[in-house]
């Protein structure tokens, strides 16, 4: 199995094509970069050269000017090594003079002639050009000339008095210029090779850092979905226990009336055939309302067990709760009155748990109610996109003592009750995504009413 570390086929493809995009960008950053340094120090090499005629030149005015003239003076700077020709114009752009002859009478263009009476020397390089092309049969068909413009001006004085264009062998600047290309180009490669190298480096260890990082960030991803399990494990493990422990609170009712009638069955003494029956079906009864919860709750227990997915409206759960206590209610004379909301819907869990809650609501309203009392359940949409469902009696009260401690196990006023059954409700409600509340208790009667907070 590749590690992290190690990565597939198509992803060491995707990271070579990112490496060699990266350094052909790089190459081509320094190109330009090569490209625009070449281009000025080229420029700086020939501004030198014609910087140096215009030097000698200024010179040569100052100490021959006066008795030479002008153009006589410029002949002598022409005879310096290299020069092949040369062309005078005066303050005023007009043609002066050329020689070795008249060649070309052009004035320059308006650029060199801005540059030129600024004071500003510079030259050019024509590799392709010859002094035959200038002057005709007079000149060389040998390639490569340097053209300078020269300002003429005394050195005691700023005032531009003409311009001289100097035509030269550009064979040793062409061999210069080459020379200097040559080199700039070793270190622009060299400069490409040592940079590729340090990207290479650099996407590496980024690579292996960020391997690193994705192999943390993959073990700690492994560990929350661990985390996740375990707590969705322990929550449904809290829920059957809470279950567990609710279905053992509701055994404990029945099994004691099952006590007390087995040891009226013990008693000495005559008792009449009416006596008997109606013990007999009390046993019926409390044997029904066994097998009926331990069903309830196996029911609930599945549920938990397969995450089965189903929904209830608030109507059916209210009458799958009326179903299970209206034969106890009519043992007791009472009267049930239930109600719910077809629109309004439960998770399959929720309802199940609030089914567990109700119904042990329901039994507490029915043991203090007394005969031909009433006994209700409504479900209805609460407020925030909640659901409530409201369980109501017509008995006394709850004692003072219970009150003071609802929702906290106490000791039972019941026979056979275990004091965990408000408790254990709200235990229920919690797992259910809600909350139990008592909403009036007095000699009217008593009214809880089990809220179940809407699910994100």
């Amino acid at each position: 199995m590749p590690s992290a570390s190690d990565p597939s086929p198509p992803g060491r493809l995707v990271q070579a094509g990112v490496l060699t995009l990266t350094v052909v960008v790089f190459a081509a950053v320094v190109a330009t970069v090569t490209l625009q340094l070449r281009e000025g120090l080229r420029e700086q090499i020939l501004r030198r050269e014609a910087e140096t005629l215009a030097a000698v030149a200024a010179m040569q005015l100052e100490n021959y000017a006066d008795e030479m003239g002008i153009f006589i003076t410029v002949l002598r700077v022409s005879k310096l090594p290299g020069v092949e020709a040369v062309r005078f114009f005066d303050a005023n752009r007009g043609f002066s003079a050329a020689w070795p002859v008249p060649w070309s009478e052009v004035p320059p263009g308006d650029d060199d002639w801005r540059a030129v009476t600024a004071g500003r020397s510079f030259a050019r390089l024509h590799p392709k050009l010859s002094t035959e092309d200038l002057l005709g049969p007079l000149g060389s068909p040998q390639r490569g000339l340097l053209e300078a413009w020269v300002p003429l001006r005394r050195n005691d004085s700023e005032n531009v008095i003409g311009a001289a264009q100097f035509w030269m062998k550009g064979t040793m600047s062409g061999r210069d210029l080459a020379e200097h290309d040559r080199r700039l180009w070793m270190q622009a490669a060299l400069a490409w090779v040592v940079g590729s190298l340090v990207i290479g480096l650099a996407f590496r260890w980024a690579l292996q850092r960020l391997a690193v990082a994705n192999s943390a960030l993959r073990a700690r991803s492994e560990d929350l979905l661990r985390a996740n399990r375990e707590l969705v494990l322990a929550a449904k493990t809290s829920a059957l226990g809470t279950v567990t422990a609710h279905l053992m609170h509701e055994l404990k009712n029945p099994i004691a009336g099952l006590e007390i009638i087995m040891a009226g069955q013990g008693e000495s003494g005559p008792r009449n055939e009416a006596a008997m029956g109606g013990e007999l079906a009390a046993a019926s009864e409390l044997t029904r309302r066994l097998r009926t919860m331990v069903n309830d709750v196996v029911g609930v227990l599945r549920d938990e067990q397969t995450s089965a997915e189903f929904e209830l409206t608030c109507a059916d759960v209210a009458e799958i709760v009326a179903a299970k206590v209206q034969g106890e209610a009519k043992q007791r004379n009472l009267r049930l009155e239930t109600s719910g909301a077809a629109d309004v819907v439960l998770a399959g869990r929720r309802a199940n748990l609030a089914t567990l809650v109700l119904r042990n609501l329901m039994q507490n309203a029915l043991e203090a109610t007394a005969p031909g009392g009433v006994v209700r359940l409504r479900g209805t949409r609460g407020a925030n996109g909640a659901v409530e469902f409201l369980v109501e009696d017509s008995g006394a009260g709850l004692p003072e003592a219970v009150r003071s401690r609802l929702f906290q196990p106490c000791a039972s006023t019941k026979v056979g009750g275990s004091g965990l059954g408000l408790a254990l409700s709200q235990q229920l409600a919690h797992q259910a995504g809600g909350r139990l509340e008592l909403v009036r208790s007095d000699a009217q009667g008593t009214c809880f009413r089990l809220v179940l907070n809407a699910q994100a």
